[in-house]
């Protein structure tokens, strides 16, 4: 009966050690993830990495700080280096907009430190839930940028993230393998109603995010990210 009772125990603590609040994103220390990004014409355009870093809490309620680092992608030498806050409370992943990624109208992403400008990211956190089916439609948000070099503004622009839906159910296959993943796709445009966008991210479980795509407001292809690797 001891015996009996002390592995029953051990059971239910290690279900609780291993649970994860969001199914998408496993929030556990030093899991990392590689990315490709990739231009309108298919040219490699960076290397990036996403490590989970300070992981804390359990069940329904933990946080974790999302270590990103960029890389040229012929030299391999490191060209920037940035940290966001990320939580999850009651299966729903909440995103830093700083992950928001800055996307140049060439489908380049810019890089902060070969420009000398600073860059400031307010607003809404980008929410993810655990269960997403097709046809469901997620929370919009808005977003500030504030570009500046040295004391003179470059840009102070509100961005709105809309019409945030589950489009699909699809299997991709990338470099790390095939992912059975949820289509979300969603419309990004500013305060003006200008400088519309359209993009597609596709989520599979236990992987997070697997493929994402960008589009012109006539839907034509700007640029896409590829996750190439991912280690647990």
């Amino acid at each position: 009966m001891t015996r009996l009772l002390i592995t029953f125990l051990a059971v239910i603590l290690s279900a609780q050690l291993f649970a994860q609040c969001n199914e998408f994103f496993p929030l556990k220390e030093n899991v990392r993830y590689e990315y490709e990004m990739y231009d309108k014409k298919e040219k490699m355009t960076f290397k990036m990495s996403h490590t989970m870093k300070n992981v804390s809490g359990s069940g329904d309620n933990m946080s974790a700080t999302l270590a990103q680092d960029m890389y040229d992608p012929k030299k391999g030498d490191k060209i920037s280096s940035s940290e966001l806050n990320w939580t999850c409370e009651n299966g729903v992943l909440h995103f830093d907009m700083k992950s928001m990624s800055l996307t140049m109208d060439n489908g380049q992403q810019m890089n902060m430190g070969e420009t000398g400008m600073s860059m400031d990211v307010t607003g809404d956190r980008l929410d993810l839930p655990s269960n997403l089916s097709v046809g469901q439609t997620l929370k919009d948000v808005s977003y500030n940028i504030k570009m500046a070099m040295g004391n003179m503004t470059l840009m102070n622009r509100t961005f709105h993230v809309k019409d945030r839906k589950v489009e699909a159910q699809e299997n991709i296959t990338t470099p790390a393998g095939t992912f059975s993943c949820y289509k979300v796709t969603y419309i990004t445009s500013d305060d003006k109603g200008r400088n519309s966008s359209k993009s597609a991210v596709w989520y599979a479980k236990d992987a997070g995010m697997v493929k994402s795509e960008m589009y012109t407001d006539d839907g034509k292809l700007t640029n896409r990210q590829l996750l190439v690797k991912i280690e647990k």
